[in-house]
Formats: C-alpha cells, structure tokens, sequence
C-alpha cells in the first residue's frame, strides 16, 4: 500500500497527478520554461557532476542545461521519476554523453552526506524547496531548516528554482501563459511587503495565497529571477531562482 501510495501522490509533491497535470499543463507552462531556460543558460557551471534535487521527470528542466553535464545524479522519493526522466530526456542526454544515475531518496534529509560523498559536484534544487511545508510538520521548523541550507552548502556552487507563494488568481491575464515576464533583485527584497503585493496583483491575485516559506534560502544579497508561473488557468505561482558561487 505504501508503494501504491507513492506512485499516486509521492508524499503529496509528485506522483501520478502530478506527472497527468504537468503533461497536460505543456503548452500553458511554456512561456516560464522559456524563462527558466534564459535563467539557466547565464550560468557557467564549473563542474560537470550534477546533484539534481528533485527533478521528477525534469518537467521545468530544459534539456540544453541537463546535457551541459557529463554526469547527473537525480534523487526523487517519486518511484516513477527516473523512468519518465528517461523517458523525456534520456536518449538525448546518452547521445550527447551524459550519464543519469537515478536514486530514491530523500535528499534533503541526506545533504550532508551526499554532499560529502560527492565534493566537486554542483547542485541544482528543482522546484522542490516549496515543497518542504507540505511534508514537514510546524511552519518554524520548515523556515529554520529551508534557511540553514546555504549555511550547509556554503563553500559549494548551488542553486535553486522554488515556489514562494501561490494562489487563485482573477483571470485577467488568460489565456494563460502569454504575459509572462521576469524580475531581477536581490533576495533581500523578495521579502518586502510592498514588492511580494505588486507581484501578486500583477498576476490578478485573490482570495488567500499559500506562503512556502522560501523566502531565507537565499542570502539577502543574493541576485535573484521572479518568474510567475500559470500552474493552473486560474491558479498562478510565484518562483525564485538564484545561482550561488563558491
């Protein structure tokens, strides 16, 4: 029943929903891949190992940022992420010399020793760091350990795509997908009131949005991307992206 449980929900971050929605989403979710992509393509990684936390099937990652690496490690609790993975990006990435090596775990409860086991390796949190509230119980805890990671990463070439906030929106901008746009500021300033408040209703922002309790993964000075992204036609996210250098 566990198993079943987690090919269906993936401890409610990932699954079988997940996996129908984000193939059906493609074509609404395009406009913020393009962004992710243009984000990913300005980072010179001086590695060629990757830890890739949480890339599932690798549906928010461009195949020209996987392929850079001759190497990647993915970890996912999701059972069915390394087939779709592969399935997505493998024949690709094999053709242009980069190996996969696929693990179930949780990496976030092992970072330090994965870290340690692999010393030169950069590493890229997909779209999972807003996910921790949803599996961690007690929002304190949740802002303490999301924080202490770049004190655990520190001296380590890191980065991280993740929600911040989320939430239904008024419909204005639909079709979904074509007002896209990006904002480049320092993380300290994600945390201002007057900017999360134009953020959310440059996107038509309503009812109550869900806080994913990111806003100290980075330092404040760290140069960071905003991209909003239509998960649902009615139903947006803010993400942050940012890119640390040892």
């Amino acid at each position: 029943m566990s198993f079943l449980r987690d090919v269906i929900h993936a401890g409610g971050t990932g699954g079988l929903s997940w996996h129908v929605h984000a193939h059906r989403s493609r074509t609404r979710w395009q406009p913020t891949l393009h962004l992710i992509d243009q984000f990913l393509a300005a980072i010179a990684p001086p590695s060629d190992h990757l830890l890739l936390i949480g890339g599932s099937a690798g549906w928010m990652m461009p195949h020209s940022w996987l392929s850079r690496f001759k190497r990647i490690d993915a970890y996912d609790i999701d059972p069915l992420a390394p087939w779709l993975f592969d399935w997505r990006h493998g024949r690709r990435l094999v053709a242009q010399g980069t190996t996969v090596h696929h693990h179930r775990q949780d990496a976030l409860q092992t970072l330090p020793d994965l870290l340690a086991q692999h010393p030169h390796a950069c590493i890229w949190f997909d779209n999972v760091l807003g996910q921790h509230r949803f599996r961690t119980p007690g929002e304190t805890r949740v802002e303490r350990e999301l924080a202490e990671l770049k004190t655990t990463l520190k001296g380590r070439h890191w980065g991280s795509l993740h929600d911040v906030w989320s939430g239904p929106t008024d419909g204005r901008l639909l079709p979904a997908g074509l007002n896209v746009w990006s904002h480049h500021v320092p993380a300290k300033r994600g945390a201002e009131a007057a900017f999360s408040q134009k953020l959310l209703a440059s996107v038509g922002a309503q009812d109550v949005w869900h806080d994913h309790l990111t806003t100290q993964v980075f330092a404040a000075e760290t140069q960071t991307t905003w991209l909003p992204w239509a998960f649902k036609p009615n139903y947006w996210h803010w993400l942050q992206a940012g890119w640390i250098n040892a």
